[in-house]
């Protein structure tokens, strides 16, 4: 017997599916996959403690915050001149656990 979706349940799919290919676009990267293991420290860290790992320069790095935060990937805190940047780990955890809940009830 198959399960009817409800539209509000549908629309609310479509949302996730969105989320979790724009999460995926943002780490087809190698140098964006890099730079978010080096925010997995459970500390926040600056371009400039970033950029140290690299031989690119500050605003590509800073190009490459950008489109993560976009993504949600990433949270980001101004202290003065400095932006700090963390892992937004809620919303990475919510996004795949409603990616998992779709699977496990479609099939």
């Amino acid at each position: 017997m198959l399960k009817r979706i409800s539209a509000e349940d549908r629309v609310d799919t479509e949302r996730s599916h969105e989320e979790l290919l724009e999460m995926l676009r943002a780490l087809s990267d190698e140098t964006r996959q890099r730079i978010i293991r080096q925010c997995f420290s459970g500390k926040e860290v600056c371009v400039n403690d970033i950029a140290k790992q690299f031989t690119l320069s500050r605003p590509t790095i800073s190009h490459h915050l950008n489109l993560m935060k976009r993504a949600k990937l990433l949270r980001s805190r101004k202290e003065g001149k400095e932006v700090y940047y963390s892992v937004n780990k809620d919303y990475i955890v919510s996004v795949l656990e409603s990616f998992l809940n779709t699977l496990k009830n479609c099939c």
